[in-house]
């Protein structure tokens, strides 16, 4: 198996992105979870799929209900960092550059 460094920093890339993303993912859940807990029993958010407007919403909806919290800022840094470690994938790939 051919280990140069760009396989490495593929690799090391790849579970950056992973990282990223299971991060982004659970502050967003956290994020309905406190979202939840303030409302009534007959309106809750699913915890059931993520799209994007739905995602906004949520964003949207905890800095209202939270001015203080940084749930929102944490996530959008770990959605940051999974995206800058797929565009590292890619170049490490050939897709990009």
């Amino acid at each position: 198996m051919l280990t140069n460094a760009r396989v490495i920093t593929g690799i090391a890339s790849f579970c950056l992105a992973l990282t990223g993303l299971f991060l982004a993912n659970t502050f967003l859940t956290t994020m309905i979870g406190e979202i939840n807990r303030k409302r009534q029993n007959g309106s809750l958010i699913s915890y059931v799929g993520f799209a994007f407007p739905k995602m906004w919403r949520i964003f949207g909806e905890y800095r209202s209900s939270n001015p203080k919290g940084k749930l929102h800022v944490y996530a959008l840094a770990a959605f940051a960092l999974a995206m800058a470690g797929l565009v590292s994938v890619a170049v490490c790939l050939r897709i990009i550059g």
